[in-house]
């Protein structure tokens, strides 16, 4: 899903796509950006950073499509640079394999001027917002089937806060510190021999005006 942070002082203007100090690479171009108005795109960028190298095959029997079909869409995030063929895959003729590269991070303020890319990035943002919710829904009832392990370590917060811009910039990149210290752990198993499952995580942060 989108990681849609504040504007980053840290980020390099002159190479948007590059990777900046942190390692993260935030999208400032439009035409990549366009690539996730699919919702399917950002379910495959969700495994492959998830789970590791993948195949188009492996890819649609999880998702519940075609190979042909994940294919077209991985050469589309190939294009931009957010995902890649495995430098370790063999090479004797099997099927590719992928792995992601970057998520996809990006914040509005980049575009603001442009009110095409606005629009263009507020639909991505709406687009993930959707699609994690119909998965939100849907593990509701999942979840009640995991035991009770799974629903206690499960959970859902909406704190509410009062920030300045730069405490909620500061929040971010606290959060995300934390985040990336769980990233990469694709083994069935952790240390203690519990069984890892697919776990997603929406992290938003907005100032708002509250409802009449």
């Amino acid at each position: 899903m989108p990681e849609n942070p504040p504007h980053d002082p840290h980020d390099d203007p002159a190479d948007p796509g590059a990777p900046d100090a942190r390692g993260v690479r935030n999208t400032r171009d439009i035409e990549a950006l366009k690539v996730f108005t699919h919702p399917l795109r950002l379910r495959v960028l969700r495994l492959l950073r998830s789970e590791g190298a993948a195949t188009a095959s492996g890819l649609a029997r999880v998702l519940g499509t075609t190979p042909s079909l994940i294919s077209y869409h991985l050469r589309a995030m190939a294009k931009h640079g957010f995902i890649a063929e495995d430098p370790e895959a063999s090479s004797d003729g099997r099927e590719r394999r992928w792995i992601a590269l970057n998520d996809l991070r990006f914040s509005t303020a980049d575009f603001s001027g442009d009110e095409v890319a606005v629009e263009v990035a507020d639909a991505v943002v709406m687009t993930a917002h959707s699609d994690i919710t119909d998965l939100f829904e849907k593990s509701l009832r999942h979840v009640k089937s995991m035991g009770l392990d799974w629903q206690n370590a499960s959970f859902s917060a909406a704190p509410a806060l009062r920030l300045s811009a730069a405490e909620l910039q500061a929040l971010y990149e606290e959060l995300f510190a934390v985040v990336d210290r769980f990233r990469g752990r694709a083994e069935d198993h952790d240390a203690d021999g519990g069984r890892r499952e697919r776990v997603q995580l929406e992290l938003l942060g907005f100032p708002y005006a509250p409802a009449p």
